[in-house]
């Protein structure tokens, strides 16, 4: 079942002016899997991407996703607590959560879609016994030894069946990436809003921005498991359909919007303005972009293997899209997740090393995957005394 009908918005409906931003055959179903060997990993389960954006209310969305095709099972890691900058943005989350509740009050946590429970503990951890209880909701939790004493996780999707397992005295309401893996937005959005009976309690969502994508023409950001991509037009309206009014900031480096939801005063959902010219702009300037990272590859390729650094989502993508057959392509992928390190991208079959298998094979360009990690990209081969050939993504070509 796709999302909704093909070219009808699944947050407002509409079905006029939408434009088609990207549109790809064969990807990967999954992103962050680790794949034991080359062959496993080029003939890794595809599916079709057709991103639209809303005329509307600026929403994207998969129009070919079909959630059959996706399997979160024990193969997928998308550990990324390997970067120090990552870190500290979940650790600057989690203080703006324990901040939202009147300091002396005790904070009851509640977080949909929770993982393996790793933002879960550190809220509890930071808020040094002010959290007395923490329940979460996820159907691939695995680690109950892992939580905290009188944390509990319900291995189960969140809908109305769950509601009476929140807490009475629930006053925070939490869900982090997990919204843009849902294909059924009207049903999600509505599950999210319905624990905020009570001025007292707050939703807090954590997901991509869309305008973000579109203004730095980040095509490595469109893929498979990412379906429902909203902007702060389109949460609003999305959480104003159900009551809430919405807040909402951009947070790591913009690419990610923070949104904090609360019982609306006035229930009408506010009227949204949007401009295609920031999807316009995208569609004009994705191919181009393409072509030109595709030239640069293959005039560094001239003098020495040309590597990406970033094994997750957009390093997957970017190593698939300028993957040739000519030889111009990315020799490998450096990762700091020991999990990922000695396999193979989905598709592309690009083999993931660490900075110092890197260095031993000679890599003499680098292209750095997420611009947040430049800093401390470059210090790490500063420290190795390695100087290949950087350049970043969104910034430079």
């Amino acid at each position: 079942m796709s999302c909704k009908s093909e070219n009808g918005c699944p947050v407002c409906e509409n079905e006029a002016g939408n434009i088609v931003l990207d549109q790809r055959e064969t990807i990967p179903t999954l992103q962050n899997v680790a794949l034991a060997n080359r062959t496993e990993a080029v003939s890794f389960p595809t599916g079709a991407l057709k991103m639209m954006w809303c005329g509307v209310c600026s929403f994207v969305w998969n129009a070919d996703f079909d959630p059959s095709k996706i399997s979160y099972d024990a193969g997928y890691n998308n550990d990324v607590t390997y970067s120090g900058y990552y870190v500290a943005h979940l650790e600057a989350m989690a203080d703006r959560i324990i901040n939202s509740v009147p300091a002396g009050e005790s904070i009851h946590y509640v977080e949909i879609g929770c993982g393996e429970g790793d933002f879960l503990r550190l809220v509890v951890e930071r808020a040094q016994g002010r959290c007395v209880s923490a329940t979460g909701f996820d159907p691939s939790f695995t680690k109950q030894d892992a939580l905290p004493e009188g944390a509990v996780v319900h291995t189960t999707f969140f809908g109305d069946e769950q509601l009476a397992l929140v807490p009475e005295a629930a006053n925070v309401i939490c869900s982090r990436h997990t919204i843009e893996h849902v294909a059924d937005v009207q049903a999600f959005v509505q599950a999210l809003c319905a624990p905020v009976t009570t001025p007292e309690r707050t939703l807090f969502v954590e997901t991509p921005n869309a305008n973000w994508i579109l203004q730095n023409t980040a095509f490595q950001d469109f893929f498979y498991e990412h379906c429902s991509i909203y902007t702060p037009e389109s949460m609003a309206l999305a959480l104003g359909q159900h009551g809430l009014e919405a807040q909402t900031i951009p947070v790591y480096g913009g690419q990610y919007m923070w949104t904090e939801g609360r019982l609306a005063v006035d229930v009408a959902a506010d009227e949204v303005e949007v401009t295609a010219d920031l999807a316009q702009k995208y569609v004009d300037d994705s191919s181009v972009l393409l072509r030109d990272w595709g030239r640069f590859i293959e005039k560094q390729s001239e003098t020495g293997p040309v590597a990406i650094w970033g094994a997750a989502s957009k390093g997957v993508t970017f190593s698939l899209l300028l993957s040739r057959g000519d030889g111009a392509q990315i020799a490998c992928a450096i990762d700091l997740n020991e999990v990922k390190q000695g396999c193979f991208l989905p598709l592309s079959g690009a083999p993931v090393v660490t900075p110092q298998d890197a260095m031993d094979l000679g890599v003499q360009s680098v292209i750095i995957m997420n611009p947040n990690y430049r800093d401390e990209v470059l210090q790490m081969a500063k420290d190795m005394n390695w100087m290949p050939t950087f350049v970043t993504l969104n910034t430079e070509t």
